[in-house]
C-alpha cells in the first residue's frame, strides 16, 4: 500500500470513482426521494438516524474493498454502531474507514448536502481520503503529503484546491458530544463572535471549506469515518485541524472536539474566542 508510488495513486483514484460512482447508481440515487418510514431507524438519539440506503450502501462498499484488498480491514460506520466498536481496540495496521451515506438527515429530507466517504488509515492516521458526492458527481480526495484535488467525474478533469488565508469568521460544524456545562458556553461565544451556517455533513462541510466557502468547522466529537477524511482533505489543502481542547493531532484514537481553520494563526484566533483561557475545559 504505497501511496507514493504515482501508479498506485492513480489505481486508487480510478478505483474509487467508479466504486462511488456504481454505488450511487445502484442504491443512494435510487433510494433518494424515495424513502419509506419503515426503511428509517433512530440510532443512538431520536436526532440520529439510518436507513436502508445507508445500511445497503456500506455493505456494497465493504465488500468491494474487502474483494480488492483482502489483508485490509474496514470500519464502517453502520456496522461498528451495531458492533459497538470500541476505538481503543484499533490497531496500528492498515484500515479503511467507511462513511456510506454522510449527512443521513439531510438525506432522508431530500436535500441534497449528503456525500460518501472512505479514508485508508495507516498507524491510525489517514493517508488517503476520498470524498463523493452523488449529486454533483464530483470526488474531492487527497493523498498524505501529495496535496487535495476535485475530480470532475463526468469531464475527467482534475482541480487542485488550495485555501484561502483570508479569515472571516464564518464558519460551521455542530457542538454534540461536548458535555453540556462546556457547551452552553461554547455556543453563547460562537453565536456572538462568529458567524455559523448549519450543513449537516461531516463531508459535505470539509468540501465547503476546502472550497473556500468558510473558514472554520468545529465538531463536538470524533469518529474515524467522519474525521480520517476531514483531517487529510482539510490538511493536504493547507489548512490546521487540531483536536480542541489539548492542541493534539488528530488520530483514530482521539477524543473529544475539534477545530479546523485556514492556517495555525487563525486557528488559534478562533480556538481563543470560543474556548478562551480561563474555561476550565481548555487543557492547554
Amino acid at each position: 500500500m504505497d501511496i507514493n508510488n504515482q501508479d498506485f495513486r492513480s489505481f486508487l483514484i480510478t478505483f474509487f470513482a467508479e466504486l462511488f460512482f456504481s454505488v450511487s447508481e445502484k442504491i443512494i440515487i435510487p433510494y433518494f426521494k424515495n424513502l419509506k418510514l419503515s426503511q428509517i431507524e433512530k440510532k443512538s438519539d431520536d436526532f440520529d438516524f439510518v436507513t436502508l440506503a445507508d445500511k445497503s450502501a456500506e455493505e456494497y462498499l465493504a465488500n468491494k474493498l474487502i474483494n480488492n484488498f483482502e489483508n485490509i480491514k474496514v470500519i464502517g460506520e453502520e456496522n461498528s454502531f451495531m458492533n459497538n466498536l470500541n476505538f481503543n481496540d484499533i490497531d496500528e495496521g492498515y484500515y479503511w474507514t467507511i462513511d456510506p451515506i454522510d449527512g443521513t438527515k439531510n438525506y432522508i429530507k431530500s436535500n441534497r448536502n449528503f456525500c460518501s466517504m472512505i479514508s485508508l488509515v495507516y498507524n491510525k492516521k489517514p493517508i488517503a481520503s476520498f470524498i463523493y458526492s452523488p449529486i454533483t458527481n464530483l470526488m474531492t480526495f487527497a493523498f498524505k503529503n501529495y496535496g487535495t484535488f476535485n475530480y470532475d467525474l463526468k469531464s475527467k478533469l482534475f482541480n487542485k484546491l488550495i485555501i484561502n488565508l483570508r479569515f472571516n469568521n464564518k464558519g460551521t460544524g455542530g457542538t454534540k458530544g461536548i458535555p453540556e456545562v462546556y457547551r452552553s458556553k461554547i455556543i453563547k461565544r460562537l453565536k456572538k463572535h462568529t458567524k455559523r451556517l448549519f450543513i449537516g455533513s461531516a463531508g459535505v462541510e470539509t468540501i465547503w471549506f476546502v472550497n473556500n466557502k468558510v473558514n472554520f468547522i468545529i465538531h463536538g466529537r470524533v469518529t474515524p469515518w467522519d474525521h480520517a477524511p476531514f483531517n487529510l482533505i482539510i490538511k493536504e489543502a493547507g489548512g490546521t485541524v487540531l483536536m480542541l481542547r489539548d492542541k493534539t493531532e488528530y488520530s483514530l484514537s482521539s477524543n473529544g472536539p475539534i477545530l479546523a481553520s485556514s492556517n495555525l494563526e487563525s486557528w488559534i484566533k478562533i480556538r481563543d474566542l470560543i474556548l478562551p483561557f480561563e474555561d476550565e475545559y481548555r487543557i492547554n
